[in-house]
C-alpha cells in the first residue's frame, strides 16, 4: 500500500455570502389572500365596482382591519452562519 501525503491548503476559498433556500413548510399563510383573490376574480368577471362584488369587498376590508401580520419564526441556522462567517474569512498563515 502506498502512503499518500495529503496536501492541505493554507487558505479557505472566499465565500461572498451565504445563501439558503427557504423551505416551503415555514410559509405563513394569511386568510385575507383567499378573500383578495375571490374579490379580484369577481372584478374580472363582472367589472370593477359591480354590486355583486360588494360582499367580497366588505369581507376583505374587515379581514385586513382585524388580522395582524404574523412573522415566521427566526431561522437559527442563518443566525449562526452569519455569526461564524468572519471566522471563515480570515486568512490562515
Amino acid at each position: 500500500m502506498v502512503n499518500k501525503k495529503l496536501v492541505q491548503t493554507k487558505t479557505l476559498p472566499v465565500l461572498p455570502r451565504l445563501v439558503l433556500s427557504k423551505s416551503g413548510n415555514r410559509q405563513v399563510t394569511n386568510k385575507c389572500y383567499v378573500l383578495m383573490s375571490s374579490l379580484l376574480n369577481c372584478w374580472a368577471a363582472n367589472g370593477e365596482g359591480s354590486t355583486q362584488c360588494a360582499a367580497f369587498e366588505h369581507d376583505l376590508k374587515t379581514c385586513m382591519e382585524t388580522t395582524k401580520p404574523t412573522r415566521a419564526p427566526a431561522d437559527s441556522f442563518k443566525y449562526h452562519a452569519n455569526r461564524l462567517y468572519p471566522k471563515f474569512t480570515k486568512k490562515l498563515d
